[in-house]
């Protein structure tokens, strides 16, 4: 809904309005809450100096627990002390670094573990809980995220430079694709309150899908256990015993997947324009893997599209037209 700003002096003085309409009209104004924006903000501010201040003076794990641990109390407190929305945003904030602090506690104390498995998991749990909890839809894609790091999904990030990686791309397809349609079955199921935090958390899966197929369809997938964890760490031997999944079942399957996805969706909605989009950035990937990025490869995909975009255009107004 639009918020418009109006001057009822003004508009009395010009005679559009009476008297007794410019004060109905006052009685029904929103509020302003920039002010209590600003205090709670420079609270959360404030908080977090003292965070970064307390670790830095007794810097272990103990402290980041302990913060924590003060920050979700405290969360907890003011949205049950102070049930309306004068210090949300506190809480909000609170939540989050409170969750996330948890979160980074069990990541240090497994920060040397040869398996992160279980860490994954208990991280998965917590920051999972979090989002219920305090219905915060941030750390529900958070939660999703860190279940990927099970299956050895993630990110990292160097200078300039952020990187994607998913080490296993048939497993996560699959768990994180009956994630996804799970997900999107039990939102037709569950209350109003709780149909927002599951679409989330069912669209992170989404596009963990399709970040596996794309990762799939440039490298393909070996099944079985790390090399790293073998006896010698011998590569060649390694793939020589190690089923492989070759790239073109990713290449192949991810625009079938996506045009089901497309077909079988509401046209504009999410997982439509998702899986649109998804297969336009397979198609510019494939074409410049197979291609390469030479000045006749160019030419001919700058035509191709410009073909695809006139023949689109036309379809679209016969469309239209019947």
């Amino acid at each position: 809904m639009a918020t418009i700003r109006i001057d009822l002096q003004k508009l009395q003085a010009d005679g559009l309005i009476g008297a007794d309409t410019a004060r109905l009209i006052e009685a029904h104004a929103v509020p302003d809450t920039r002010f209590g924006l600003f205090v709670n903000l420079a609270l959360i501010m404030g908080a977090l100096a003292v965070a970064a201040g307390a670790i830095a003076l007794v810097p272990n794990a103990t402290t980041g627990l302990a913060l924590a641990i003060l920050a979700v109390a405290s969360a907890e407190g003011i949205r049950r002390l102070a049930p309306g929305a004068s210090l949300k945003v506190l809480a909000a904030g609170l939540a989050l670094m409170g969750t996330l602090g948890l979160a980074g506690w069990v990541g240090w104390q497994y920060e040397d573990a040869a398996d992160t498995t279980l860490p994954a998991l208990l991280i998965t749990l917590l920051l999972g809980a979090g989002a219920l909890w305090f219905r915060s839809a941030f750390l529900m894609v958070l939660s999703v995220l860190a279940l990927g790091a099970v299956f050895g999904t993630g990110t990292g990030y160097w200078h300039a430079c952020y990187g994607l990686f998913v080490e296993q791309p048939t497993i996560t397809i699959i768990v994180f694709g009956a994630l996804a349609l799970a997900l999107y079955g039990l939102r037709s199921r569950i209350g109003e309150a709780w149909k927002g935090l599951t679409g989330i958390a069912a669209r992170t899966a989404f596009f963990l899908v399709n970040f596996a197929f794309w990762v799939g369809s440039l490298w393909g997938d070996d099944l079985g256990p790390d090399y790293r964890y073998g006896e010698g760490n011998d590569w060649d031997a390694w793939r020589d015993t190690t089923p492989h999944v070759p790239e073109a079942v990713f290449s192949i399957g991810w625009p079938v997947f996506l045009i089901a996805v497309m077909l079988r969706t509401r046209n504009g909605g999410f997982l439509s324009v998702t899986a649109t989009v998804f297969l336009a950035i397979h198609a510019y990937t494939q074409y410049f893997e197979t291609f390469g990025a030479h000045p006749w490869t160019l030419l001919l995909g700058g035509l191709a599209l410009v073909g695809l975009a006139v023949g689109a255009a036309k379809l679209m107004k016969q469309s239209a037209s019947i």
